[in-house]
């Protein structure tokens, strides 16, 4: 599809249609992992490559924390990218050299994505089997760097058929099917001489797997220090989108290879969900006098060094938002040389925004209508978005559809500004219904809102009084909107509603706005029997969700108590205490709480949570 639009485009359209070449205008952000960096994370890639490239900082295990989108992946990816540039330099730097030594100290990359394997009955022993695959196939590529490469490789076949034993609790294989993968004393010997290989054999054949497992990590670093390797760097991505289950299978695969020189682990995941997983998987009860958590003593154990990633300050906000836009109404070649800028522009700054301003200064004679067109979002998108990445990429990919549409239908009169001001009611799980109210209040009134009033009043900080608003839109964030630019008044929506009628939905589907961490809290909430043990787990819950998420967890509760009023998992939540954190000083998710809810079907034994917060 190609609506071109702004004056630029239908220029660029028509020159592309006059010399008969193909033209492409409708471009989207995609949702992959990038190595180009508008996030300024170049920064943080750069110190993990240089953690890992100190040889005595390893072996190490490096824990990459963030919540849902936030850019994981792509610092993963940059650091790789890094990595794989030093191997170069050092490849050419001692491809002249006649050192032999140097010429094989080298960093091997694996990676590794659980969340492709989820399906398979043993996680653990296929990301053991990728690494040594990968050794495999790296040396069998360079045999010219590795002397005694048939050694090595005869010895990573013993390893891989090691783990035909751990791997029989769950295949059932046969004594007859692992011999054929086994070579005989004779063959070992031949190959290294070492009663290490032996004694790996005779554990083997005893079935003794606490052993087995002791004698394949002493191999596997022999392996690895006699073949040359500086490093094997792996990284293990989308954890916490696997099921508990698999979640620990991974990390005790990780384990096995933590205390083995020159190896490192760079795990991409949330930290809070990986601790949820240890917990489903070891039910231990803390006591109350314990400082530290059995499940965070497992995680520290087992990450040496957690990062974690921070959320994008307003000004990177910006910055992001703007490279985006440029990236959209640019010309490629343009856009690379915006973004080279901006790179240098971050060398040298870590803290300012670079904005149209700076690309101006530094490209005058550059066309960037479109841009400034569609900067007046920024501030609203700062403003109420929760400045989570992938969440502003899809949210601008939205807003370019519904763009798109609105010129297909004729209604280019439609402003980015007061389209944005629309939608980010729409992406708060807390207000979504207020959405659905404005739509109303447009449909009842022709088209324009009877907002001129409220405007005022939310502007100069006083309460709220007209009578149609004054109920549902006290709230700080409401109001904070109501004074936002651009303002509402005299401003026919029907249009704007027109192309968000998707959005308009009686019932908004509860996995739409819901991550899939609450969705794994309310599940453990709700599995919880009696009221002592909700008293002790249901502060631990809380204290790991933030302001949205326990907004998401309203609208949990909230959709079990339209199906049951009566539901006795939710008001063993309600009852306790501790849920008085979610709505305390926030009538607005009480009021989410409750609605639609038919209160006169829920139990008298209820009335301890109405009590409690009747003021």
């Amino acid at each position: 599809c190609a609506f071109p639009h702004t004056a630029q485009q239908q220029e660029n359209a028509s020159d592309c249609k006059r010399s008969d070449k193909p033209v492409k205008l409708f471009i989207m952000w995609s949702d992959n992992e990038t190595t180009q960096d508008l996030l300024g994370y170049q920064v943080h890639a750069d110190l993990l490559q240089k953690i890992i490239l100190n040889k005595a900082m390893l072996p190490i295990t490096i824990g990459v924390f963030g919540n849902w989108g936030s850019g994981k992946s792509s610092l993963m990816l940059l650091l790789h990218k890094g990595i794989t540039t030093w191997n170069n330099e050092h490849s050419q730097k001692n491809s002249s050299s006649k050192d032999e030594i140097s010429d094989k100290e080298r960093i091997l990359q694996i990676k590794f994505n659980s969340w492709q394997f989820e399906n398979y009955d043993a996680t653990k022993l296929v990301m053991i089997d990728t690494i040594l695959e990968s050794i495999k196939t790296d040396i069998s590529n360079n045999t010219d760097i590795f002397e005694k490469a048939d050694d090595f490789l005869a010895r990573i076949s013993l390893l891989k058929a090691g783990l035909f034993i751990l791997k029989k609790a769950y295949d059932n294989l046969t004594p007859e099917f692992i011999k054929k993968w086994l070579p005989n004393k004779k063959e070992l010997d031949k190959i290294t001489g070492l009663d290490t290989y032996n004694n790996l054999l005779e554990e083997i054949e005893k079935g003794n797997t606490s052993k087995f497992i002791g004698q394949f990590r002493e191999l596997f670093e022999q392996m690895v220090k006699e073949a040359g390797y500086r490093a094997i760097v792996v990284y293990i991505d989308d954890l916490d989108r696997c099921n508990p289950k698999r979640i620990i299978e991974c990390l005790e695969a990780v384990k096995l290879f933590v205390s083995v020189d020159r190896t490192a682990f760079v795990i991409g995941a949330d930290e809070r969900i990986i601790e949820y997983a240890i917990k489903q998987h070891y039910p231990i009860e803390q006591k109350k006098e314990e400082i530290s958590s059995p499940f965070s003593d497992y995680l520290e154990k087992l990450i040496q060094l957690p990062y974690k990633l921070p959320r994008l300050s307003g000004h990177e906000q910006e910055t992001y938002i703007t490279l985006l836009l440029c990236k959209q109404y640019c010309r490629p070649m343009d856009f690379t040389s915006i973004y080279e800028n901006y790179v240098e522009f971050r060398k040298s700054d870590k803290h300012s925004k670079y904005n149209i301003d700076d690309i101006k200064r530094t490209f005058p004679t550059l066309k960037l209508s479109g841009v400034e067109y569609m900067l007046p979002i920024v501030p609203l998108i700062k403003s109420f978005l929760n400045g989570n990445p992938r969440q502003l990429k899809r949210f601008m990919n939205t807003l370019y559809v519904r763009k798109e549409l609105a010129n297909v239908a004729g209604f280019d009169e439609l402003r980015p500004d007061v389209l944005v001001k629309l939608m980010v009611l729409e992406y708060n799980s807390l207000y979504i219904s207020r959405f659905e109210e404005l739509y109303r209040l447009q449909r009842d009134n022709t088209g324009c809102l009877p907002i001129k009033s409220v405007e005022e009043q939310a502007k100069s900080g006083e309460e709220i009084t007209d009578e149609l608003w004054k109920n549902n839109w006290d709230s700080d964030y409401l109001k904070r909107w109501l004074a936002s630019t651009p303002s509402l008044v005299d401003i026919n929506l029907q249009n704007y509603f027109w192309v968000a009628r998707d959005a308009l939905k009686t019932e908004t589907p509860i996995a739409t706005v819901v991550t899939r961490k609450v969705n794994l809290i309310f599940k453990g909430l709700c599995a919880i029997q009696t009221n002592s043990s909700m008293s002790k787990r249901l502060p631990e819950y809380l204290n790991t969700l933030d302001e949205d998420e326990m907004d998401m967890l309203i609208l949990l509760l909230n959709e079990k108590l339209i199906s049951n009023p009566d539901s006795a998992e939710c008001w063993r939540i309600l009852n306790d205490n501790a849920i008085d954190k979610l709505i305390i000083n926030n009538i607005d998710r009480l009021k989410a709480l409750l609605n639609n809810v038919k209160t006169l079907s829920i139990d008298p034994q209820a009335s301890a949570f109405f009590v409690r917060v009747e003021s």
